[in-house]
């Protein structure tokens, strides 16, 4: 009888130390409560790129929406943003608070290329499913378990501006000159540059390197124009590409700019000058003036919520994007929300419609880019913005 009183007494301590362990890890889910869902971001709001911070006024607009309808599976989105000041200490700092602090389930940018590749092993070791605000396609190659991006990657957006100057421009005996900063996004766009003018036979100048605060560029523009550069490819931002513009102006020099996702700034359209009226980009995402489906909304929604707002720059639309797709993964990963099975949910899109807001976007186990599409843009200096000289092009 006491043997039978002892085995019931020690089965019922185990049931409750399993029932114990079970609910402890159930209620120790990083980021995911039964009623909210934190979701961190880490972009430079006060050093030299700044001008991403509209990614995070983005997502928080996204996310306002989606709570104010609900939520997701019954629970809210908490958005926490941090400052990494373009800086890798940043965002080591930025990414142990969100991580660790703050304990969000997924963070949506980690800075630039530089700091998202700093912290790799971080991300690998604490299991953080990231969607970063880097072009570079160091990024997804090789696949990495918890790292994504919403769009293209510098490889396709190179080749993508390689051939619309070679098959669509057409200029005779181009000399193309690949001007960008010191950093790793920059020297991986190089390295795709001179294949594709290999592949197409044309002349690869030797390039300038252009810092990110650069306010006089008289001797790199000096330095192209002796080179005779028929046409620059610029990997930098708006305040240099600005600088370019000026003192090629100044210099009596008058190349064809064509550039990244970076330069795609309506600053660039009614600032720019005379010489503007030369610049091209490769737009991955959409611009506020684009009149489609997506962009109406995305206006329709972020002006309800920021009634004075004015057009914003292209990390707006990259913000809205990113978030638009996190939302899409943790509806499908359903109430048993947690890292694993968000990227598990994220692995299952396959030809999502962003209705214009960029192409159609993929992911499987391995493959993790968003797509490989950009559409054309030119630089209208009457209207003051950027428009649409092509559809989406998809990377071949």
């Amino acid at each position: 009888m006491k043997m039978t009183k002892c085995l019931l007494f020690c089965t019922a301590v185990s049931s409750f130390v399993i029932a114990s362990e079970y609910l402890t890890c159930a209620a120790e889910i990083r980021g995911v409560s039964k009623d909210t869902i934190a979701v961190g971001i880490i972009v430079d709001q006060s050093g030299p790129a700044a001008a991403a911070v509209t990614y995070a006024d983005a997502a928080k607009n996204y996310f306002r929406y989606v709570n104010d309808h609900g939520g997701i599976h019954g629970r809210k989105i908490r958005l926490i943003a941090e400052d990494d000041r373009y800086t890798i200490p940043g965002a080591f700092a930025a990414f142990k608070k969100l991580v660790f602090k703050d304990e969000v389930l997924t963070i949506l940018a980690c800075g630039g290329t530089g700091q998202t590749t700093a912290l790799f092993s971080s991300i690998e070791k604490n299991h953080m499913p990231v969607n970063t605000l880097s072009w570079s396609w160091t990024m997804t190659d090789p696949v990495r378990r918890y790292v994504f991006t919403p769009g293209n990657d510098n490889k396709d957006e190179m080749k993508i501006i390689m051939d619309y100057i070679v098959n669509t421009l057409k200029p005779k005996n181009p000399r193309i000159a690949v001007v960008c900063p010191d950093v790793e996004y920059g020297k991986s766009g190089t390295k795709v540059a001179r294949m594709k003018a290999k592949e197409h036979d044309v002349e690869l100048v030797k390039g300038e390197i252009i810092p990110i605060s650069a306010i006089d560029l008289s001797s790199q523009v000096l330095s192209l124009k002796r080179k005779k550069a028929s046409h620059i490819v610029s990997l930098t931002i708006t305040g240099p590409t600005l600088a370019l513009l000026r003192n090629s102006k100044r210099l009596g020099y008058s190349p064809v700019f064509v550039g990244s996702f970076h330069i795609f700034e309506d600053e660039v359209a009614q600032a720019g000058g005379e010489l503007a009226k030369k610049v091209y980009a490769a737009g991955a995402f959409g611009s506020w003036f684009d009149e489609t489906k997506g962009v109406s909304k995305l206006k329709e929604t972020s002006l309800q919520y920021t009634p004075h707002m004015k057009p914003p720059n292209r990390y707006y639309l990259k913000g809205w994007i990113t978030a638009k797709i996190t939302h899409e993964g943790m509806k499908r990963a359903g109430k048993d929300l947690d890292g694993q099975s968000l990227v598990n949910a994220l692995e299952t899109i396959q030809n999502l419609d962003m209705e214009d807001l960029t192409g159609p976007i993929s992911y499987s186990p391995t493959d993790h880019k968003g797509n490989d599409y950009a559409r054309m843009y030119k630089a209208d200096i009457k209207k003051g913005y950027f428009v649409p000289v092509t559809g989406w092009i998809r990377s071949e």
